[in-house]
């Protein structure tokens, strides 16, 4: 049995690992089985030479579980070595695969590489209009990859997709994400629709990071109206951040105001923040410092007196590092 074979057979053995036991009382244990090792080291392959026969092995394969388990391994690994003709090739494999589970998985994987499709970009604008949204939704990612000669082209599909899909949050969501990256003004109209008629909060921010990505400080009234409109937290946090990003002397009393709103009252949970994001009310005050006016100036007082101990502990942190006084 070569080591393929060997890696492919462990991938599917649920069984537990040589010389340990499931704790009383339980039944089952995944991180305790064979699979679950093989899993963490088919995830450490970085030899390109497994790439042609992990290829060889997804064209003969039949078995579905086992299309899978290989696309897991072969789009990672070329991933790993910037082959970047596997995406080409996998955009092919999808073209003639039938069962959906693998289209759906083949693509989403492809799409959270940083592979590039070379010469079957064209079959991404077919996969668009899929009935299946999770493929629709992969195709849609990958579209926003395409280099900027393609954003005319894009724009038009995705407004024309905007209309299609107005009663669909995961796929407007989707779009106004791609016209991150392929919108111009022409696209403003149509995200601002989306940013005030959809319930869904992580669809209107969105739409809202798209117009702030394309529209910018031209923009700072729309996200006025926003704020004071739409009752949702998350899109108040939202576009409050966009506030700051764009705005000037005339926002200073909003806000002011909702900072103190952000700290009526004690969080229930202390919030992680990873990648680069911050609190909303670090944002607020990290704007406001910049100005010398007596407003912040009481603001600032006024949370050093009674809201210290309604800070998270990022919060706090900012705030002893950066308002010397504290």
């Amino acid at each position: 049995m070569d080591y393929l074979d060997d890696l492919f057979e462990r991938l599917e053995n649920e069984n537990l690992r040589p010389g340990l036991k499931l704790p009383e009382g339980v039944s089952y244990k995944s991180d305790l089985t064979v699979s679950w090792e093989a899993r963490i080291e088919s995830k450490k392959l970085s030899d390109s030479k497994w790439i042609s026969p992990l290829k060889e092995r997804l064209n003969k394969e039949k078995i579905t579980k086992e299309k899978i388990n290989i696309i897991h391994v072969l789009v990672p690994l070329a991933d790993k070595n910037k082959e970047h003709s596997i995406a080409d090739y996998i955009i092919n494999f999808v073209k003639k695969e039938k069962v959906r589970w693998v289209r759906d998985v083949a693509l989403s994987s492809l799409n959270d590489s940083q592979l590039e499709i070379q010469n079957e970009k064209e079959y991404l604008f077919e996969l668009i209009e899929n009935k299946d949204w999770q493929i629709k939704l992969s195709a849609l990612g990958l579209l926003k990859k395409l280099d900027s000669s393609y954003s005319n082209r894009i724009e038009i599909v995705c407004l024309d997709l905007i209309e299609k899909n107005k009663k669909k949050p995961h796929e407007l969501s989707s779009i106004c994400g791609v016209l991150v990256r392929h919108g111009t003004e022409k696209s403003i109209t149509q995200l601002k629709e989306v940013a005030k008629n959809n319930s869904k909060a992580f669809t209107v921010n969105s739409a809202l990071n798209a117009i702030g990505e394309i529209g910018r400080d031209e923009e700072l009234d729309f996200f006025i109206e926003i704020f004071k409109t739409n009752r949702n937290n998350d899109v108040k946090s939202m576009v409050t951040q966009s506030i700051c990003k764009f705005g000037n002397e005339s926002v200073i009393d909003i806000l002011i105001k909702r900072a103190k709103t952000i700290l009526s009252k004690t969080r229930k949970t202390n919030i992680i923040y990873v990648g680069g994001t911050k609190p909303e009310l670090v944002h607020i005050l990290t704007f406001l410092i910049n100005f010398k006016d007596d407003r912040i100036t009481k603001l600032i007082d006024f949370i050093m007196s009674k809201k210290m101990n309604l800070m998270d502990e990022t919060e706090l942190k900012w705030f002893r590092e950066e308002i010397k006084t504290a």
